[in-house]
């Protein structure tokens, strides 16, 4: 229930930005960044053919999983570098599938929650397109693969949590209109591409979530690595 509410609130926040209260904010800040020209890339800042670029990081992350301890599940089911794996070849695929319809982009989250809510709130049932529907399968995918393994059940946690829950939301709406994109659509869409903003973002992103949980939950990192030490 928590994540549900998160979702409206991230799409409150989305509405907020992209076309309420705080606009003026998001066009006064990407006014700022955004430049003439072509949008900058780093095979593009480096001079270097594409291609080059992704063969010299390809090296580098695949020497990384050859240095990883053994892999395991997290809470049952796949291992994330073959649930990585997977989610990589479908943003791969999303891209032509998405051009089929006339939408030149990949995956995307922020742009279907926008697309719900113009549609729940303002009646613009146009805004709906080929994301929104991909967006469908989320929740459902989700919801099969819980079943399949029999980890599907109801949460609803306290009053604060649900709060914290609806102001996190609320917060990454604003910043995901901000920034043009979330995870989905920078750190798997736009990262692909070397696009030096989805780069950016997706740094941003990693910092500001190890920031936050170093503050939130920083005591009970500490707990854990202090107990693993006396274990070993």
């Amino acid at each position: 229930m928590a994540s549900w509410i998160s979702l409206v609130g991230f799409g409150l926040g989305i509405m907020m930005t992209s076309g309420g209260l705080l606009e003026p904010l998001q066009h006064r800040l990407r006014t700022a960044v955004i430049g003439e020209g072509p949008p900058a890339t780093a095979a593009s800042l480096l001079g270097l053919s594409p291609w080059i670029v992704i063969a010299a990081f390809a090296l580098l992350v695949g020497f990384w999983f050859l240095r990883r301890p053994a892999r395991v599940a997290y809470q049952g089911g796949w291992t994330w570098p073959v649930t990585g794996l997977a989610i990589g070849l479908i943003a791969l695929a999303a891209w032509p599938l998405s051009a089929l319809t006339g939408r030149q982009f990949g995956l995307s989250v922020t742009e279907p929650v926008y697309s719900y809510m113009r549609v729940a709130l303002l009646g613009q049932v146009e805004a709906l397109n080929w994301a929104s529907v991909m967006w469908l399968g989320i929740p459902l995918g989700s919801y099969v693969s819980a079943r399949w393994h029999g980890e599907f059940k109801w949460r609803s946690p306290g009053p604060q949590r649900l709060l914290q829950a609806l102001g996190g939301g609320v917060v990454m709406g604003i910043g995901a209109a901000i920034g043009g994109g979330c995870t989905v659509g920078h750190s798997l869409t736009g990262f692909s591409t070397l696009a030096m903003s989805s780069i950016a973002a997706t740094a941003g992103i990693v910092a500001g979530v190890w920031s936050a949980t170093l503050i939130l939950f920083g005591d009970v990192l500490v707990g854990r690595s202090v107990r693993h030490a006396e274990r070993a």
